[in-house]
């Protein structure tokens, strides 16, 4: 087995000690199958529930682990969140493959293995989604996916999801409808054709982060939906490729304020667009 780091995973986590335990564990065991080593880069949100001694607990078990805290983010004091807390992972990461996923492990890790086959067909970033079937390679055709957008919306009013949701569990109708309408407004404001841009397993080469996360301004949860269009700028080779995902809204750390919020972000991302804002990735 080559030492050489090929995955880093980076999860971050707040207050999710039971949890990410299973995750760690799932990674731990997972991860012995490849012919690379792959590394854990862990950044707690300052949980109070134990979730960073968790963390620690795994030191022996995954030989590549770095243990991160609020007071490593460097980027500032008052950037914190789940955005914040990814792209400090970014920084610190030292795989070839670069990945975030949540901590509650809503999709499994073994699902990587859906995505790293496209990096050998020289993808950038691959991404996993909850609303296609089938992959699909990114593209400009914006009036598309407006059509695309604005049928899953009917459909959330109609039936109470998305025909195209995936997830084993489905969401309710309200978070879907933020969901799909968030989709919908990210389609017509930022002329982006992505079917589910806040899924939170995605991966990117390790060139394509350190570019694209050093531009990252958002700290919270709208900070996926501006790497997207950051990498879109820079015309990097995007795949959204279908993963299991199971949704439990009861678990979840996420608010609807959270997810109101996020969609309002959507406004800034195309502000800083426009301004110039994400200028130097290449």
């Amino acid at each position: 087995m080559s030492e050489e780091i090929g995955l880093s995973v980076i999860i971050p986590c707040k207050n999710q000690a039971d949890r990410v335990k299973i995750t760690l564990q799932d990674i731990q065991e997972y991860s012995k199958k490849f012919d690379f080593e792959t590394e854990v880069v862990f950044v707690d949100g300052g949980s109070t529930d134990g979730s960073a001694e968790v963390a620690e607990s795994f030191r022996g078990g995954i030989k590549h682990l770095q243990i991160l805290h609020e007071k490593d983010l460097e980027i500032g004091p008052h950037f914190t969140g789940k955005g914040a807390a990814v792209k400090c992972g970014m920084a610190h990461a030292k795989g070839e493959i670069q990945m975030f996923m949540d901590a509650d492990s809503s999709t499994k890790f073994e699902e990587i293995d859906k995505l790293l086959p496209y990096f050998k067909e020289g993808y950038d970033v691959v991404m996993g989604s909850r609303y296609t079937k089938k992959p699909i390679p990114a593209t400009n055709n914006a009036l598309r996916a407006f059509g695309k957008a604005t049928k899953e919306v009917f459909e959330v009013l109609i039936y109470g999801h998305s025909k195209s949701n995936t997830t084993i569990k489905k969401q309710g109708r309200l978070r879907q409808l933020i969901s799909r309408g968030g989709n919908l407004a990210f389609v017509v404001l930022l002329g982006q054709s992505f079917a589910d841009t806040r899924c939170g397993f995605k991966a990117y080469t390790k060139e394509t982060a350190k570019k694209i996360f050093k531009l990252q301004t958002l700290p919270g949860f709208g900070f996926d939906t501006e790497i997207l269009v950051i990498a879109k700028k820079y015309d990097y080779k995007i795949i959204e490729v279908p993963v299991k995902w199971y949704d439990d809204a009861e678990d979840t750390n996420v608010t609807m304020g959270d997810a109101i919020k996020s969609f309002g972000e959507i406004f800034k991302i195309r502000w800083y667009k426009l301004s110039g804002k994400y200028s130097g990735a290449k």
